[in-house]
């Protein structure tokens, strides 16, 4: 499994639980992953850039069009990320341009908090990755971030987002 991921938000909205929790739950599966340190995290609001790559890499960093998967938690910090994507880039967004999965609808309809829109779209990555949930919630244990509303976030991201193109690529 190769995968190059770009994540972008403003500080505050949890990229580096998202992060993590991806990266702790391919962990689990035995898949190597290398993440960056995040960019823009030391002020609340402001522009926030992460990359990880999944699989036999020696370096996090990508280059521009070359995204398989993007989180993009805030609609101003699309530009931010759409240079690393491609036509066949997965995008997850929240209120986000160009999304292959919108979140924003199903977490409005589910009664997921905004605040949870890290821990969906971590989810739904997962999914479209082929892990399986459990290993999703073990990861929120791992990572001492089990409490009831992360947990109907990860549920939410593997039920209720019935429009995904998931795919196992595994």
């Amino acid at each position: 499994m190769d995968h190059k991921l770009v994540f972008a938000g403003v500080g505050g909205q949890g990229i580096v639980l998202a992060t993590r929790l991806i990266g702790t739950a391919l962990t689990l599966k035995g898949i190597p992953v290398i993440p960056t340190e995040n960019h823009g995290m030391a002020t609340r609001g402001g522009s926030v850039l992460a990359f990880m790559k999944v699989g036999n890499y020696n370096s996090p960093l990508i280059l521009y069009e070359e995204a398989d998967i993007a989180v993009i938690l805030h609609p101003d910090e699309y530009q931010n990320a759409a240079v690393y994507t491609n036509p066949d880039t997965f995008v997850v967004g929240y209120n986000t341009p160009k999304s292959t999965v919108d979140i924003k609808e199903t977490m409005e309809r589910c009664s997921v908090h905004p605040r949870r829109a890290n821990v969906v779209a971590a989810g739904l990555v997962l999914k479209h990755m082929g892990i399986d949930e459990e290993t999703a919630l073990s990861a929120l244990s791992i990572l001492n971030k089990a409490s009831q509303e992360n947990i109907k976030a990860i549920k939410v991201a593997y039920r209720e987002v019935s429009h995904a193109h998931v795919s196992a690529t595994a």
